[in-house]
């Protein structure tokens, strides 16, 4: 039981690494594609306007599933704009007919037009969560700022990376000491077996 703890032990650093490099991997991608990276099918999009409060306040950091594809009236949803796909929606459900959706901002007193019967094929996600700290950190610190953004995302991955590195060495060499005065036990118990022999010829 404790040789397979151990095993598992060593084994997390590695894996805690490939899932760090996957995540990377997929957020490049997403970027580059010009889509919403998501981790685990959640997404988080930064709220510029405030047509969804009081609900949504401008500056909150929100969450969507990705996975999602079932909707109902008075959900929330993200969609890209059908007009402007660049440009990322968030606002509420009012209507359905078939594939069509129409929706609106709560704080808006129409639906613009071109959230009037568009396809659900534009539609990201449905809103899961908001956090309005998470809003102000990432205002602070990624706002306009891309280089930024991966410039310290690449930064936490190398810290992660050396210090988990350091773990993995330290693991090796403690498992180096541990072979070494286990060799040493072995020969100590050889010794005085041979002692013993030699005696009990005497």
């Amino acid at each position: 039981m404790k040789t397979v703890l151990k095993k598992v032990i060593f084994a997390l650093p590695f894996v805690f690494i490939g899932l760090a490099m996957i995540m990377m991997v997929q957020l490049g991608i997403s970027l580059k594609n010009n889509e919403v990276p998501n981790i685990f099918n959640r997404a988080m999009l930064y709220v510029k306007t405030p047509s969804m409060e009081d609900t949504i306040m401008a500056g909150d950091l929100i969450f969507i599933n990705v996975k999602d594809r079932d909707f109902y009236e008075e959900d929330i949803i993200s969609f890209r704009r059908p007009d402007k796909p660049e440009i990322i929606i968030t606002h509420r459900i009012v209507n359905i007919d078939g594939d069509l959706i129409t929706t609106k901002g709560d704080n808006n007193y129409t639906s613009e037009t071109w959230e009037i019967n568009f396809s659900k094929d534009f539609v990201l996600g449905s809103y899961v969560g908001k956090s309005s700290l998470l809003g102000s950190v990432y205002e602070v610190l990624f706002l306009n700022s891309l280089n930024v953004l991966f410039g310290l995302i690449t930064v936490v991955f190398l810290l992660i990376g050396v210090i988990e590195m350091r773990n993995i060495i330290k693991l090796l060499s403690q498992k180096k000491a541990a072979e070494i005065e286990a060799e040493k036990q072995q020969m100590i118990e050889e010794y005085k077996e041979k002692i013993k022999s030699e005696k009990e010829q005497k």
